[in-house]
């Protein structure tokens, strides 16, 4: 199946006054074959009709300073059309992934079922859309964003919902929207892919920063019995170790944010360590 061709389709009017340059934060403008930056003129292309705000990299785009280990790889390892289908079949193909999903299903479901209706919901990153057909009930119009362009292709070329929805590719570290331009955002299993604190705080500080109402995001918490028992086994069996958050922390940064931690319900207490954190603005 080949992945359609949203040049002629995709509406970008309803974000109007509302994306900004991941670069230096102007205004963007279209152009017909892209977006343009007000402030430093930097040009962000279409690509089959989506538009490519993401900037790759990681704390030296924000702070100046490289450091020794970064989720730079991860960035890049779907890019590629084949390796999205990889890693989304296998959520299809394997008991155990379809079980956490409609685990995940059920926890959506209900965090999200406490808000209010949203106008715009930045989904972030989508992946391949298996959580998206859940989340647009619950808006307007939905969001979709991926810093892979393999997995963007991958969710349009299975999407058959009639829904409205805005695909374009972004990094979480740079989200391309001004300060609480979207009622919400939603970020599954992306923190626990950042191996570094500053990754993972820097991640729920633009959260907060683009959602006017509410965050849903994941993290693997290191009070977990999973992770518990992952720490127990590491002297012998020499796995590296997951990369954690605990409430407290996300708590912390919450407020820093101006929100507050509502609900951190996990996927599975013995079975996984990752929590669903609803994180409410003040």
């Amino acid at each position: 199946m080949t992945p359609p061709d949203l040049s002629t389709v995709q509406d970008l009017s309803s974000l109007d006054g509302r994306l900004r340059c991941p670069n230096c934060t102007g205004d963007l403008d279209s152009t017909g074959e892209g977006l343009r930056c007000d402030g430093c003129e930097a040009f962000y292309p279409f690509r089959r009709g989506i538009p490519l705000l993401a900037i790759h990299g990681t704390t030296e785009t924000w702070t100046g300073d490289m450091l020794p280990e970064t989720s730079a790889a991860y960035q890049e390892e779907y890019e590629e059309l084949s390796e999205a289908r990889r890693y989304n079949e296998e959520y299809r193909d394997q008991v155990t992934k379809r079980w956490s999903t409609r685990r995940e299903f059920q926890l959506l479901d209900g965090l999200l079922s406490s808000q209010p209706r949203s106008e715009l919901l930045l989904d972030l990153p989508c992946g391949g859309g298996r959580l998206s057909d859940r989340l647009a009930p619950f808006t307007e119009r939905l969001v979709e964003a991926d810093i892979a362009f393999g997995q963007l292709r991958y969710a349009l070329e299975h999407h058959e919902g009639t829904d409205a929805r805005i695909w374009m590719s972004a990094s979480a570290f740079h989200i391309p929207f001004h300060d609480a331009s979207v009622d919400g955002v939603v970020c599954c299993r992306l923190s626990h892919h950042l191996p570094t604190p500053e990754e993972r705080e820097r991640l729920v500080r633009e959260l907060l920063r683009v959602a006017e109402r509410f965050v849903i995001m994941t993290f693997f918490d290191y009070h977990s019995v999973k992770n518990y028992i992952r720490r127990a086994r590491r002297p012998f069996n020499g796995k590296p170790p997951k990369m954690t958050m605990t409430v407290e922390r996300v708590r912390e940064l919450a407020e820093e944010g101006g929100a507050r931690l509502v609900a951190a319900p996990p996927l599975s207490r013995l079975f996984s360590g990752h929590r669903y954190a609803l994180l409410e603005k003040r």
